[in-house]
């Protein structure tokens, strides 16, 4: 039996609209016409964050009756060997397309760029405060959020739900300040100053915290972009699946994810709040903060060397 290799554009001729995405300015589209639209915008602002979470790129295989049958993000296509004898199986051999690493290969181009208006996007974060705080920059990669949800893929990152870059939300920041100030023996009493507590019963009282923890920034945009692919490879996924015991016949598959490259600089901002009593709390916090990212790191993995940070050259 003849082969063919199913391009995208053969593809596209059997979709319908109840399938299709929108992006302003056109008609409901396939996942060719959002590359292609793509390709196109690489330089303007585009939804980082809404295009890698809800629409990577993907093949659609139909059944022999034309009904959609399976939605992938990779496929083998057939490739002859010798274009001169197409009928003999052995005369073609498989040619995987990755969409996934495709799609992400366009979250990093779109990542080079920052939002036009970025420095009054950051004013309007920190308000005020936009000088205070202190920069560090990451040494190692940085994930974040790496196990969240509303991602259609197996990883997410938190990056901002509007313009796109990545941002270090302040509730995990807050977090890691306070399983270093109880690994590190701070007192009690100055932790509940910080952090505050929830109320257990009804017989005791919340505490507010004293301190608020901004979400971090980027302080400038990279020339290489504020992300990058990396990938990671489980060896024994029928094991971890809970089907059958590690064997080293298992067949190993890569995974590829998007993480914040080294050397990207984050702008960390604490403030007193409103009950705030005591002026030197927030620096006390800070001592804490750039110590628990130098020495525990923020974010997944950081026990396979992810998420730590260092003084920016020049800068204290």
């Amino acid at each position: 039996m003849k082969r063919q290799r199913l391009t995208r554009s053969d593809n596209r001729e059997r979709i319908d609209e109840r399938e299709g995405i929108f992006v302003p300015g056109t008609r409901f589209f396939d996942n060719d016409f959002l590359y292609r639209w793509l390709e196109a915008n690489l330089q303007g602002d585009v939804n980082i964050s809404l295009l890698f979470h809800k629409y990577p790129g993907w093949f659609k295989s139909y059944d022999h009756q034309g009904a959609l049958a399976k939605i992938s993000l990779s496929h083998d296509f057939g490739v002859p060997k010798d274009k001169r004898n197409l009928d003999n199986d052995r005369d073609w051999k498989n040619d995987t397309h990755d969409y996934k690493r495709e799609h992400l290969e366009h979250i990093h181009d779109l990542s080079c760029h920052l939002p036009t208006n970025y420095d009054e996007l950051k004013k309007r974060h920190f308000g005020d405060h936009s000088r205070d705080g202190f920069v560090r920059e990451t040494r190692t990669r940085l994930l974040i959020g790496f196990a969240g949800t509303g991602t259609v893929f197996e990883n997410s990152l938190s990056l901002h739900p509007f313009y796109g870059f990545p941002v270090i939300p302040g509730s995990s920041i807050k977090g890691l300040v306070r399983s270093y100030c109880r690994d590190t023996g701070v007192d009690p009493g100055e932790i509940l100053n910080i952090f505050g507590n929830e109320s257990e019963n009804a017989n005791e009282e919340a505490v507010e915290g004293q301190v608020v923890f901004m979400d971090a920034w980027p302080e400038e945009g990279g020339g290489r972009g504020l992300l990058e692919l990396d990938v990671m490879t489980p060896h024994y996924s029928k094991y971890y699946g809970g089907n059958i015991l590690p064997s080293d016949s298992d067949n190993p598959i890569p995974i590829v994810f998007l993480a914040v490259p080294p050397c990207v600089k984050f702008r960390f901002c604490l403030l007193p709040a409103r009950r705030c009593r005591d002026a030197s709390l927030v620096g006390k916090t800070e001592g804490y903060l750039v110590s628990a990212l130098q020495d525990y790191g923020i974010g997944a993995k950081t026990g396979s060397s992810y998420g730590y940070f260092k003084k920016v050259k020049g800068i204290g």
